[in-house]
């Protein structure tokens, strides 16, 4: 794994992307290298907050493969492979009032006992939907949905 306080100067990214600073302004899509994509999410994924502790507790396969020895670091672990799993680093910042009264639905299913928190549903399916785990968060999450959506699609 890489050092996470490097990234490739600007220049050389756009080298490997084959494109020029002018293009990467552009709405236009371009074709990356998998490998490239995967070092830059890798190098994304190791700035986010990691806990050993609930990275054990969240997820027992882990905890079995770290007891038995095959999983040593556990945050190279979740750069390397558990981020792109869908996992969680460390416990999500939900604000279980914010997220039950914001979501309809899912304050109904938490008070009929279908799911055990909204925490539980925010790590379960709520991240992967784009789902605010909090109002603090808002434009954070709104910037990178603007980012994901392809607005070139015909509506």
């Amino acid at each position: 794994m890489q050092t996470p306080e490097y990234l490739p100067h600007i220049d050389l990214l756009l080298q490997a992307l084959r494109i020029n600073r002018e293009r990467l302004n552009s709405k236009s899509k371009i074709a990356i290298d998998a490998k490239l994509l995967r070092g830059l999410i890798q190098a994304a994924a190791a700035r986010l907050p990691f806990s050993e502790e609930f990275y054990l507790r969240a997820y027992p396969d882990i905890a079995e493969a770290h007891a038995a020895g095959t999983i040593p670091d556990l945050q190279q672990h979740f750069v390397e492979s558990g981020f792109f799993e869908g996992r969680f680093g460390a416990p999500p910042p939900v604000d279980e009032a914010f997220y039950t009264s914001f979501y309809k639905d899912v304050g109904v299913a938490v008070t009929r006992g279908d799911i055990v928190s909204a925490t539980e549903h925010y790590l379960r399916q709520g991240a992967s939907e784009g789902r605010l785990p909090n109002r603090q968060i808002k434009p954070e999450v709104d910037f990178w949905i603007s980012l994901l959506r392809d607005d070139t699609r015909a509506t």
